[in-house]
This record gives C-alpha cells, structure tokens and sequence, in this order.
C-alpha cells in the first residue's frame, strides 16, 4: 500500500469518527459517503484486477463518481446546512473529468488524474471545516435543525381568515 493509500484511509478513518462524535445527520451522512468512495474504489481494483486507466475514461470510477455527486447532491438538497453545496460541486468536478476526457482525446494523462483526484482531496478539507462548523455552532447556541423542512406552505394550505367587516 503507498503512502497516499495510507493517508488517505488515516485521513477517512479520523473523518468518519469525527463526523459519528460530533456530527449530526448531514455530517455523518458525507462521512458515509467518503467511505463508500474509498471502499467502493478498493473492491473496483480488486474485481478488476488492474490499476485505474488514465488513457481512456475509467467506467469504474465514472461509475462512482456519478453515485458520490448523487449522494452529496441529496444531502445538499435536504441539509440545514451549506458545506454539502461545495461538497457537491466538487464531486460534479470529478464527474466531468470523465466526460472532458471522453470528448477530448488530449486531455494528457496527468490532466485527467489532477482533475479526477484532487477534488477528493478539497472534499476531505470541506467535510472537516463542515463537522468543525457544526460542533463549534453546537458549543455556541445549542441544538438546531439538520434538515430542512418542507418549503413554506401553498395559499391554499394556510388557514382562511375570517372575513373583516
């Protein structure tokens, strides 16, 4: 295992304990995610039996990719919260490296690895400022909300007013 394996999984370990002590739903929620990415790529290399393809659109990690954004982009949606917009953004990143690549046939290897691998890493700094956040408003004011309730309600659902005059 290289050293970035190693810190990487260091890195998803201390995350989703932090995100399981401190962290509410939403917390826990991309916590979960981060796991899902990591172990979901191991179990992808080892039914595969190869390493990832930078020469061509890797459909494994594509596949991830796209289940990850629609995971974060579900919490974004839902959570009281604003860290899993970015979170979001940067696995949509990700997601379109593949497709940049597919239409683009010089796109360098590099390039395609920078573009679908860096944002892991800015994922992993938004999730700890996220639980970070999370705790510190805890501290402060006290319990709140983890998601967001419905949408305000329709005209025809709020009570009717009495009639004046």
């Amino acid at each position: 295992m290289s050293w970035t394996w190693a810190f990487n999984i260091a890195t998803m370990a201390m995350l989703f304990a932090a995100a399981l002590r401190w962290g509410a739903g939403p917390e826990r929620f991309c916590a979960t995610v981060v796991v899902f990415m990591n172990v979901g790529d191991r179990l992808y290399h080892a039914a595969v039996a190869r390493d990832t393809i930078y020469a061509s659109v890797d459909i494994g990690h594509l596949l991830l990719d796209l289940t990850s954004a629609a995971l974060f982009i579900s919490v974004a949606l839902r959570a009281n919260r604003i860290y899993p917009l970015w979170l979001s953004a940067f696995q949509l990143v990700s997601v379109v490296s593949h497709f940049v690549r597919e239409v683009d046939g010089k796109v360098g290897n590099l390039t395609y690895a920078v573009l679908n691998y860096a944002p892991y890493n800015f994922i992993l700094l938004i999730l700890a400022g996220g639980i970070w956040a999370h705790a510190r408003r805890v501290k402060r004011f006290g319990p709140y909300r983890s998601w967001r309730t419905s949408s305000n309600p329709s005209r025809e659902a709020l009570p009717k007013s009495p009639p004046i005059g």
